[in-house]
């Protein structure tokens, strides 16, 4: 049975994070020892692990990986069980603080150099090593489209394959199902992240030798927030619902230039200008990045989290100008801010 999950929009409980700098920690939460933050892969680990009853929020606990130094930092859950998953080069220091929040268990720690050997430069698809495989097919696996190096590590590190594409590159048909094999899973999920990239994934769901199911996602912000929920080690059934409510729950905004005039959405753009557009509909526009990003976050209400995904040849001062803007429209929202190395979109809010 190969099916398609139906949602709207984008959102999510936790976001990954990179870029915090390190500093030492308390020395009865992995000890005093300064740990270079991960900003690449390089000699770094990946650590997965669940804490029964956490003594400490998820809030707290994030922010404490974040203040010792990890990167790609998700931290999901609630007073009954939570989950962690950052790469770092001290998984024994990442072990030392979780420890202190509880009964840890389910911990893995896995080499993220050997994890990305089989990484395809020319289409981006990730084959899983054989720690990550376990020897032999897992029971459920997930391909994201995504347009961005960046983002691909993100999705790698979320426990997902990423596949190249996006606006102007969808990847073809045949593209998708070597991605889907690639998985190595009895029942794979498939991301589009693209409205025009929809339709191939439904073509190679039709041709693939494993159970499909493609949430036709339209957007990147969507598809980031639904990965967000993807674990492994549940049934099918189970990942897909928690992925499909993940992306139904919030937002996603993007920014991006307009290729020509135009009117959409009621709203008459002049070709160039910078337009902002809430859940793929047009909601601002200006010459402006910034402002126009500001303009699309408050048609939002009650947001709580931020995750700014950062377009390729963003320098450091658009970037402090869009999170400016983000802390403008919503002064108590948390903001993490990822390189997401996506053409076209400077800018992509993943918004909660």
């Amino acid at each position: 049975m190969r099916g398609e999950a139906g949602v709207a929009g984008d959102a999510s409980a936790a976001v990954p994070a990179t870029g915090r700098p390190p500093v030492g920690g308390d020395a009865d939460r992995g000890g005093g020892t300064i740990v270079p933050a991960v900003a690449s892969w390089a000699g770094a680990y990946d650590v997965q692990l669940l804490i029964t009853a956490p003594s400490r929020s998820v809030a707290e606990l994030r922010e404490e990986m974040l203040e010792f130094g990890a990167d790609c930092v998700l931290v999901v859950g609630d007073e009954s069980v939570c989950k962690i998953h950052v790469h770092t080069l001290a998984p024994d220091k990442i072990i030392g603080i979780a420890v202190t929040a509880g009964r840890i268990s389910d911990v893995v720690i896995e080499d993220l150099e050997l994890m990305s050997a089989e990484h395809e430069a020319a289409t981006g698809i990730v084959v899983p090593s054989p720690t990550a495989a376990g020897g032999g097919q897992v029971a459920v696996g997930v391909v994201a489209v995504v347009p961005g190096e960046g983002l691909a590590t993100v999705v790698t590190s979320l426990g997902g394959h990423p596949l190249r594409g996006g606006a102007s590159m969808n990847p073809s048909t045949e593209e998708l199902v070597a991605a889907i094999t690639a998985a190595g899973a009895a029942h794979v999920i498939v991301l589009p992240n693209d409205k025009n990239v929809i339709l191939a994934a439904r073509s190679a769901a039709t041709l693939a030798s494993c159970e499909v199911t493609v949430l036709p996602l339209a957007n990147l912000g969507a598809g980031m927030a639904a990965l967000l929920a993807f674990e492994a080690d549940r049934p099918a059934d189970e990942v897909i619902a928690a992925m499909t409510e993940a992306a139904a729950r919030g937002h996603a905004v993007e920014v991006t230039r307009a290729t020509r005039s135009v009117t959409v959405d009621g709203i008459s753009v002049r070709e160039s200008e910078m337009i902002g557009l809430v859940d793929g509909k047009v909601v601002a526009h200006g010459d402006d990045e910034a402002v126009v990003l500001g303009e699309a976050v408050r048609q939002l209400e009650s947001i709580g989290i931020f995750t700014l995904y950062v377009g390729a040849g963003v320098d450091e001062a658009r970037t402090a100008a869009a999170r400016a803007a983000l802390a403008h429209a919503f002064s108590e929202a948390e903001i993490e801010v990822v390189d997401g190395g996506q053409p076209h979109y400077p800018f992509v809010v993943a918004a909660e």
